[in-house]
């Protein structure tokens, strides 16, 4: 699975001189870039087996480096360094170090789909950019990411009561996030939900903000969602755990 964008040799790894001469020719400026080697000192036999144990990244090992996730993708069009297609590579490789170096960027995908839509393996990419993102804050490389404190949010909202009112959500959302609740864009959006909603919407709205209403007989469903979702987070330790002491194994049997 070679990999072979000029993008992705990473900036410090391009060494130039301005004035050089190789053999009596003279390669100065443009001409005397060199790419550094890179070693990997950390390679993770497991790591693949990692991911592919959290939700979304079960079929990681479809993958054949095609690139339709990437070309697909919304945030690579704004940012090039959001890369799907490299992340899986890294991932099936092993190479967890330099997987580790975008940990700050993996976490911003959108869902948008585009990937999943586009890919012609049934990888499910954006699940692969969830399960490596759940991945990083699991393993402690990076903390909660804005979308699983979302995550977090909107489905403790649903356990507890059966129903989604947004700015219930949106104010846990920004309080765990640390962020300021009245934002520009928030206070252009009240206003315009004032001069358009009916009276009698926004009077419910904001009684179901204050009181919470929940769905009739929620209990039993909350308890059920509750035990599968403790189900689902053991299995998914008993795997991570699996194919850590899988990777031990082989280790000592390479010494």
């Amino acid at each position: 699975m070679p990999i072979h964008e000029k993008s992705l040799i990473r900036p410090e790894n391009l060494k130039t001189h301005e004035q050089l001469v190789i053999d009596g020719v003279d390669v100065s400026g443009h001409w005397s870039t060199f790419i550094e080697p890179r070693v990997v000192t950390d390679y993770n036999e497991a790591l693949e087996e990692e991911i592919s144990a959290l939700p979304g990244g079960e079929h990681i090992h479809r993958c054949w480096q095609c690139g339709s996730c990437t070309n697909s993708c919304t945030v690579n069009a704004i940012n090039e360094d959001f890369n799907p297609r490299y992340w899986i590579y890294l991932i099936r490789m092993g190479m967890e170090s330099e997987l580790l170096r975008d940990k700050d960027i993996i976490w911003q995908c959108v869902s948008c789909n585009k990937c999943t839509y586009a890919c012609p393996r049934d990888v499910f990419p954006e699940g692969v950019m969830k399960a490596t993102s759940h991945w990083l804050e699991r393993k402690g490389h990076t903390p909660k990411s804005p979308s699983m404190h979302f995550d977090e949010v909107f489905t403790e909202q649903i356990i507890k009561t059966g129903k989604i009112e947004e700015s219930r959500t949106i104010r846990r959302f920004f309080s765990r996030t640390k962020q300021g609740l009245f934002q520009d864009w928030m206070i252009e959006m009240v206003m315009r939900l004032l001069k358009h909603l009916p009276i009698g919407l926004l009077t419910r709205m904001g009684m179901a903000t204050l009181i919470a209403p929940r769905t009739r007989n929620w209990s039993g469903a909350a308890n059920a969602m509750q035990e599968y979702i403790a189900e689902q987070h053991e299995k998914q330790e008993q795997a991570l755990t699996l194919a850590q002491l899988v990777d031990v194994a082989r280790e000592d049997a390479a010494a």
